[in-house]
């Protein structure tokens, strides 16, 4: 056997460890700056709000030509904004996991060139990492296609990033 295969088990569950925390983690990162269709129409009110406040332009004049979200609207608004976050974490999850795979992809590429220049009579490590990084770049490549596909979809029901504008209040 090869000494590219030796590997100890205890540098296997590091890694395992590794990527579990990492997925574990992830699911906390899921940004705020996120959002639905109908928090992003309720961000458009704040901001004309500011602007009509500042014109000198009266809350009921206001609220008569764009009313206050309903507290159906609300919970609407909430759902539509989980889902947005949800296929946030997904999209970027597969996109950057695809994408990792292919990187190692091309790791294994290396080392069977390595293993091919060390003249070893045995095609079998050549072979292993071949077809090692074959599998990983298309399930890689796989991944990032997915995310692709999720992607369109983010942005098709409305999902898009908060608006970063600074009220004049």
């Amino acid at each position: 056997m090869s000494w590219a295969f030796t590997i100890s088990s205890s540098s296997v569950a590091r890694s395992a460890l590794l990527g579990l925390s990492l997925l574990a983690g992830a699911a906390g990162c899921t940004p705020s700056s996120i959002v639905g269709p109908l928090s992003h129409v309720d961000e458009e009110r704040d901001v004309l709000l500011a602007r009509a406040r500042a014109a000198g332009t009266s809350a009921e004049t206001i609220n008569a030509f764009i009313p206050p979200q309903t507290e159906q609207e609300g919970a609407v608004a909430r759902e539509q904004d989980s889902s947005c976050r949800n296929s946030y974490m997904w999209k970027n999850g597969l996109t950057w996991t695809g994408s990792i795979l292919i990187a190692v992809a091309a790791g294994f590429t290396v080392g069977s060139a390595f293993l091919a220049s060390n003249n070893n009579n045995s095609n079998t490590g050549q072979i292993a990492f071949g077809v090692s990084a074959g599998t990983l770049a298309t399930a890689g490549s796989g991944l990032v296609a997915i995310g692709g596909i999720i992607a369109n979809g983010f942005t098709d029901r409305g999902c898009q990033s908060k608006i970063t504008a600074k009220s004049s209040q």
